[in-house]
């Protein structure tokens, strides 16, 4: 029987068959195969280019390519390509190879007693392994290269191995020719610099300092400020295709990315630890009182419920803030004393207290009235003047009782018998008048096959359009209502009028053919199909299509009033300013609609129009003057209105026929006023030395500006003389402008002006975590879940800067913050965020 064959695993000795480089192997199987083509060809002009110099910085077998699937990139090892397969004996693996051994050379050292047992390391593929003389039981390793070039005579190159391997390994990966080389699945980090360095190319050292100074810490910083920004999901740095592209860009980069969603998630915990005192001091420093709005939300099927809290301020540098501070989860019960008692906890986290705590902006649900009373009991306010309410939401239910009514005082008639009269034929009316086959109709589109049907209706009605008709090509889908949100019904009119000739084409097809299906059922003596009460119909006429365009406009003011009280961007828009001369413009508009269909007799014949809008107009104007008298319970919004640099006189002129209403409101703001006028006047910024007074000067003075000079006199009447600025002015920057002449009205100004007229912000940060929780972090835990929310809001509204080099570390260690934060509880459930609203 012939001996087994030995292969050599040193670098230096021959392979018995050619498979191709080192860096393109090329697979050898049993058949036999044919020579490649491009062997024959002759070779390329040789260029020396930039990557054909970076190419010659390692020989050719000192290259490796990866292999199939791997994550690493193609960079510069130096570890040989697999043995053959095809050649190797069985447990040849195991046995160590002398090839290329002078045993002359190493007197000291001598086979070890045995070969391997079960596996034997990487590094051996590269060196021998040998046992000192004296001492057979004391392995060592003696590098392969090292020897070659003699080094090991001198002690270099050779490395105790007995206990570990890894002092060999580290000499086997060192940045120096015949070495770079990492264990098999690894790749060395090899860098421009070094690959520039090997093949002599000259480097300044501006080039090497940009090269160089690669920082693991900011790189890692950017890596989450992107995933979280982005909302990736945590585990993007496990996905081989994501490594593989930053390998390619920077093999440093590569290198310094997590392997393990579980460290991502600990560094958004320190990061949110980090950021959170940084949030704490801005609160600080701010130079209003600190506003809250806050709303709960639970997930679909109630099995998780969160706290969306924003804060609402001035910062030092006289800027409006809108910032999500905290979102907790909500456990148990949504009352008001629940709600209570994790606000005061956050508001204790963030160190806001008494003083620096301002207005609560919340919706009309009655828990938040209990929830502001018990915080007011803790704190020591007075919870009526600091409670205000959402504008929008009350918008909203203005909005739902112009489309529905159901007021008893809103139909004009004073019998009993004639009231329910009354309320029956308006609630057939919803049912079965325009709006509402409207609404079936639109409603009935909701599977791909109606909605085909719809598009070639629209195709169809698109064709008898003139050729110069702007929207001739556009296909539109219908706007679908959300039963709670009165402007998802605006916007679906508007689009149902822009649509309507596909409409009418739509609904004529289905009540046709319920038609010839009924004719045939007849026939037949048969029960008629089930089929929804428009396609038994007339479908909509044009008198019912002016009764929608009637409804789009009585709602248009509605909608005006929306964007202006949720406009946050713009100048004063979405403040608190806005409310009062939001609502004088929708009562005027609502009145001044209602005397239109007052003047008309609606029973006068068949044709008049019925009294459908009028009633709902009525229950609708009863709701808004509902509201609009619930200001009076806060000083804030009178003030708010006389302390804006444009609406100063507003009330004055709009309520000239109503003293009693200016002197009420003039009586309380007086009141807060004198809170704010009796603090102590701040330092100034700068002191200058004090001019020497003229008596001349001073008499010119007293005649010219009787007040000037007067320090006595009260700040809000000396500003009260201040000119009117035009349109468009940021009322926050005047008075950040006028602190110095103003000192105390300017802090109560910015404290007034700074309410928001909404708590849309909490809205937004729940959009937010919709997307958060899609599509593969479900089953999150909430405390991570509020941590990447909130680093999400503090990086974009500038928190910790790009400077994250001091990053402070967590106090807590990985398995603490593992068994607080749930950081491992990830796989998914079918998790939707839904709202809960409980008014």
């Amino acid at each position: 029987m012939p001996p087994k064959k030995r292969v050599s695993d040193s670098a230096p000795s021959p392979r018995k068959r050619a498979r191709g480089t080192a860096s393109q192997p090329v697979a050898i199987d049993s058949q036999s195969y044919q020579s490649q083509p491009s062997a024959l060809s002759p070779p390329p002009p040789y260029t020396h280019t930039f990557e054909s110099r970076l190419r010659e910085s390692q020989p050719e077998d000192a290259i490796v390519a990866p292999a199939e699937g791997s994550e690493q990139a193609t960079l510069a090892p130096s570890s040989e390509a697999a043995d053959d397969a095809v050649d190797e004996a069985f447990d040849a693996h195991l046995e160590d190879n002398y090839d290329g051994i002078d045993w002359g050379r190493l007197k000291l050292y001598t086979k070890p007693i045995t070969t391997h047992q079960h596996k034997r390391s990487w590094i051996y593929r590269h060196g021998y392994r040998v046992a000192l003389l004296k001492d057979p039981t004391r392995v060592f390793f003696i590098c392969h290269w090292c020897f070659k070039h003699k080094l090991t005579d001198i002690g270099i190159g050779i490395y105790n191995t007995s206990a570990a391997v890894s002092s060999a390994a580290r000499h086997l990966s060192e940045q120096k020719p015949g070495h770079r080389l990492v264990a098999p699945g690894k790749t060395p980090v090899a860098s421009v610099y070094n690959a520039l360095t090997t093949a002599r190319v000259p480097i300044s050292q501006a080039v090497a300092n940009q090269i160089n100074g690669f920082s693991k810490q900011r790189f890692r910083f950017a890596a989450v400020d992107w995933l979280v920004a982005n909302n990736h999901p945590i585990s993007e740095f496990e996905t081989p295709a994501f490594r593989r592209l930053i390998a390619i860009a920077n093999p440093l980069a590569e290198a310094a990315l997590w392997k393990n969603h579980k460290s991502v998630s600990q560094y958004v915990i320190r990061l949110f630890d980090w950021l959170r005192p940084r949030v704490v001091h801005e609160l600080s420093q701010s130079l209003s009182k600190i506003h809250i709005s806050f709303d709960g939300w639970t997930t679909k099927g109630g099995k998780r419920g969160f706290l969306g809290i924003v804060a609402h301020y001035v910062n030092s540098d006289g800027k409006l803030r809108d910032l999500p501070i905290a979102l907790p989860q909500l456990t148990g019960a949504h009352s008001g004393d629940r709600l209570a008692e994790v606000v005061l906890s956050i508001l204790e986290q963030f160190s806001i207290s008494e003083r620096t705590l301002g207005y609560f902006v919340l919706d009309n649900a009655s828990n938040n009235d209990t929830a502001v009373a018990a915080i007011a009991h803790e704190l020591n306010f007075n919870p009526i003047h600091r409670r205000l309410r959402c504008g929008p939401h009350t918008i909203n239910l203005i909005g739902q009782r112009l489309l529905w009514g159901r007021d008893a005082d809103s139909y004009n008639n004073e019998g009993v018998d004639e009231l329910a009269d009354e309320a029956a034929f308006i609630k057939e009316w919803r049912k079965h008048g325009p709006l509402g086959v409207l609404l079936d109709i639109v409603n009935y589109i909701h599977t791909p096959q109606q909605y085909n049907l719809f598009e070639k209706a629209q195709r169809t009605a698109y064709r008898e359009l003139p050729h110069d008709a702007d929207d001739k090509l556009t296909i539109l889908q219908p706007i679908k209502p959300v039963v709670t949100r009165w402007n998802s019904y605006f916007d679906c009119f508007e689009r149902a009028i822009k649509l309507a000739p596909a409409i009418n084409a739509y609904a004529n097809t289905h009540i046709q053919n319920t038609a010839k299906e009924d004719i045939y059922a007849d026939s037949q003596g048969k029960n008629r199909p089930a089929a929804p009460q428009w396609m038994r119909s007339d479908g909509l006429t044009a008198a019912d299509w002016a009764v929608v365009t009637d409804y789009i406009e009585v709602l248009r003011p509605l909608k005006e009033c929306t964007k202006r009280f949720e406009g946050r961007g713009e100048y004063s828009f979405g403040a608190i300013a806005e409310v009062i001369p939001t609502f004088e413009f929708l009562l005027t508009q609502l009145e001044a609609r209602l005397l239109y269909y007052d003047c008309v007799v609606h029973d006068a014949h068949d044709e008049a129009p019925e009294d459908h809008l009028p009633i709902n107009l009525r229950a609708a104007l009863l709701k808004a003057n509902e509201y609009y008298a619930k200001l009076d319970d806060s000083p804030a919004y009178y003030a708010a209105t006389i302390l804006h640099p444009r609406y100063k006189h507003y009330c004055d002129q709009a309520w000239a026929e109503k003293p009693d209403w200016l002197a009420l409101n003039n009586l309380n703001f007086q009141a807060l006023w004198a809170d704010y006028k009796s603090l102590p006047l701040p330092r100034p910024c700068y002191t200058r030395a004090p001019k020497k007074p003229s008596n001349i000067d001073d008499a010119i003075d007293g005649i010219i500006d009787p007040t000037r000079g007067n320090t006595k006199e009260d700040e809000y009447e000396q500003w009260k003389r201040e000119p009117i600025v035009g349109k468009g002015t940021d009322p926050i920057q005047y008075w950040f402008g006028l602190r110095d002449q103003y000192p105390n009205l300017s802090k109560m100004a910015l404290t007034i002006l700074s309410i928001p007229a909404s708590s849309c912000e909490c809205e937004r940060v729940f959009s937010e975590l919709g997307d958060l929780l899609e599509p593969r972090r479900r089953c999150i835990s909430p405390e991570l879940l509020a941590a990447l929310h909130s680093v999400r809001r503090w990086r974009r509204a500038g928190f910790g800067g790009g400077d994250n080099d001091d990053m402070g570390q967590s106090k807590l260690t990985d398995e603490q913050m593992d068994v607080l934060y749930e950081l491992s509880k990830w796989v998914g459930e079918d998790d939707d965020l839904d709202t809960w609203d409980d008014g």
